[in-house]
């Protein structure tokens, strides 16, 4: 079979086959096909290889891929808060204390800078990146549009092959059981001269004794 040749089912011109014993059987067949399919593992070559999600932190990566199993631990907000002491501190208290205000001060300069930098970045980058999301919004939804008119024309065109072939097949049939036909009387007519026959070449035997016996009482 030659690469160009392939075989379609004629889905919008066999109407039999909405009969449910059908489909069940055909179902079937088709359960059967799958078993014996080879399945695809998670390690085939065809299959997308898994991708790095975090290329430039392997912390990150490892918390990533530790997820399921180890959930992640949210940040502790108390480390940032104002240290409290008691009214008679010890010198590691204050000590610890001292720690924690500068980091509490250190965070909270961090904070500031940050709401900085986004009052004077944020906004425009927030428009930029919704033109940007918009853009492709609207390139997918334009190719979802064509694949979908692509996959109507697909069909109308099934449907006409299927129709056109099916009309074919139709008249084929409808010759066919007229030959089978013609060729069942016509052997019928045959069965019926070859009893003929048989019963004339019986009375020409007969008559041929009865001339016989003529021919020798004279």
């Amino acid at each position: 079979m030659s690469s160009s040749t392939y075989i379609d089912s004629l889905p919008y011109y066999d109407k039999h086959l909405d009969d449910p014993n059908l489909k069940s059987a055909a179902q079937a067949l088709i359960d059967a096909e799958l078993r014996r399919t080879p399945q695809i593992n998670d390690e085939d070559e065809r299959l997308p290889k898994s991708v790095d999600v975090f290329p430039k932190s392997q912390a990150l990566s490892e918390l990533l891929n530790q997820y399921p199993t180890k959930p992640i631990r949210s940040i502790d907000p108390s480390k940032y808060q104002p240290p409290i002491i008691g009214d008679e501190p010890s010198l590691e208290e204050l000590k610890n204390a001292e720690k924690q205000s500068k980091v509490a001060e250190g965070h909270m300069a961090l904070r500031l800078e940050n709401t900085s930098l986004l009052s004077t970045y944020a906004p425009n980058a927030w428009l930029v990146r919704n033109f940007q999301l918009n853009s492709q919004i609207t390139e997918l939804t334009s190719t979802l549009d064509q694949l979908k008119e692509q996959i109507v024309d697909v069909n109308r065109s099934r449907r006409v092959y299927q129709e056109e072939k099916g009309g074919q097949l139709g008249k084929l049939e409808s010759k066919w059981q007229d030959l089978i036909s013609s060729n069942v009387q016509l052997e019928m007519a045959c069965k019926a001269m070859e009893s003929e026959v048989r019963g004339l070449r019986s009375k020409q035997e007969g008559l041929e004794k009865e001339v016989e016996s003529l021919e020798k009482g004279q």
